[in-house]
């Protein structure tokens, strides 16, 4: 008999960028590859992502709006809401809106606050954005964010090492609270040059691994996907975590052979036969 089991539906709110491989364009990729329906909601919409010299820009705040209001009045189930790149104060708003509205006791909130790394914001956003983000940060199950985000969230100095991550990691309890259960830094420093995860909360756990020399644009986007589709799968935070850090590592190591990877990003679409079955290996 055929499988009819309903296929898990995931609203993913973050911009597209229609040349790099990031935010929106890798979630579309990535969950469907895990088996969820992938119901996306643009933030903005840019020719190319940000890292290039030049690129185009249209603000969707408008009509994701109105997409919103939609979305309502069809009465829409979701089983997860991923939150990424936003951009603005008025879309953390819309954000905040969208989770109020759509909300339900097994409805999972993961929040990638994507607004800063190696120790600067990105260009665009101010301390204004921050404070917005960390009120959003309390409406999430979980979050997120990188070593430079979570310094900016605790008003902590950036720091890189394993002291400075075992410090960062003991703040990151403060931000604990209302829904906000995990904290999940990553890009954390371990001793022996190793990175990795450290995550805060109720399902506390460190997982280091090896750190590799390239540095690919949209890496953050590929592991926040891969967890997002792989925790709706099992609901345990270490596993999809562990899982979706091996499967962004081993797709920056193919990168290495990649001679444009720097503007193109984390070259991970041949490594989706094996992330299919990795999520095979989860329904198991």
């Amino acid at each position: 008999m055929e499988d009819c089991t309903r296929t898990p539906r995931i609203a993913v709110i973050q911009d597209l960028s229609c040349i790099g491989r990031c935010s929106l364009g890798v979630a579309l990729a990535v969950l469907p590859a895990l088996g969820a329906e992938a119901a996306a909601l643009p933030t903005a919409i840019l020719s190319a992502h940000t890292a290039f010299e030049e690129f185009t820009f249209l603000d969707f705040t408008p009509e994701a709006e109105r997409v919103m209001e939609h979305w309502q009045r069809m009465a829409l189930r979701f089983d997860a809401i991923y939150i990424g790149y936003l951009g603005s104060v008025d879309l953390i708003r819309l954000a905040a809106r969208f989770i109020e509205s759509f909300r339900a006791p097994d409805v999972r909130v993961v929040l990638d606050p994507a607004f800063g790394d190696h120790g600067r914001l990105y260009t665009g956003f101010d301390r204004n954005y921050v404070r917005a983000m960390r009120s959003l940060c309390g409406m999430a199950d979980i979050i997120l964010p990188n070593v430079t985000e979570a310094c900016f969230l605790l008003d902590m100095p950036y720091g890189e090492g394993p002291e400075h991550s075992a410090a960062l990691a003991a703040e990151a309890a403060g931000l604990l609270g209302g829904a906000l259960r995990n904290v999940l830094l990553t890009s954390c420093g371990f001793s022996s040059g190793r990175t990795g995860l450290i995550c805060v909360g109720e399902d506390g756990f460190e997982y280091p691994h090896e750190r590799l020399s390239l540095a690919c644009h949209g890496s953050g986007d590929l592991f926040a996907s891969a967890f997002v589709g792989l925790y709706v799968k099992c609901g345990g935070v270490e596993r999809a975590a562990r899982a979706a850090a091996d499967f962004t590592r081993d797709c920056i190591r193919y990168s290495m052979r990649c001679p444009d990877h720097r503007w193109y990003g984390v070259d991970y679409e041949r490594m989706l036969p094996k992330l299919m079955r990795i999520g095979q290996e989860f329904d198991a």
